[in-house]
């Protein structure tokens, strides 16, 4: 693949994100409020951001592939207590994150032993999508959180 066609790949994959952003904050801007569910999803997404600060810790170029798929399991877990508070307002990006999230947990588990050295650049790509992922969901969810 040309330097070219993988700048207007990530081009491309950076758009679809800024869509995802702009359609999943359509309902959020219009159900905004302080009610238990709105309180129930600010306290997951605390949650949630504690784990995404967990996961940001690991260096994808020295970590232990063992301590990458522990951060990324945990992180899923959050993750789907989060999306299960959301109501669905989020599923596009959460989608988004879930799929980055198990490309970090897959890369680490295909690296064992030797293999590790050669697949950092790959963990380290997907924790870099998983960070990009991350900021929609993260922008999203505080901007929710701070109308209710």
């Amino acid at each position: 693949m040309t330097a070219v066609a993988r700048a207007n790949g990530t081009e491309r994959h950076h758009r679809r994100r800024r869509v995802a952003v702009a359609i999943a904050a359509i309902p959020i801007l219009a159900g905004c409020g302080g009610t238990t569910s709105e309180r129930d999803f600010c306290t997951q997404y605390a949650d949630l951001a504690k784990a995404a600060d967990q996961m940001k810790q690991e260096d994808p170029l020295n970590a232990e592939a063992g301590e990458l798929r522990a951060a990324a399991d945990d992180f899923q877990a959050e993750l789907d207590q989060f999306q299960a508070v959301s109501e669905g307002r989020l599923d596009t990006a959460l989608t988004t994150l879930r799929d980055d999230i198990d490309a970090v947990r897959q890369a680490a588990l295909d690296a064992r032993g030797d293999a590790l050295e050669t697949a950092r650049p790959l963990l380290e790509d997907a924790m870099d999508d998983v960070s990009q992922a991350w900021v929609v969901v993260q922008d999203i969810a505080t901007l929710e959180c701070e109308a209710a």
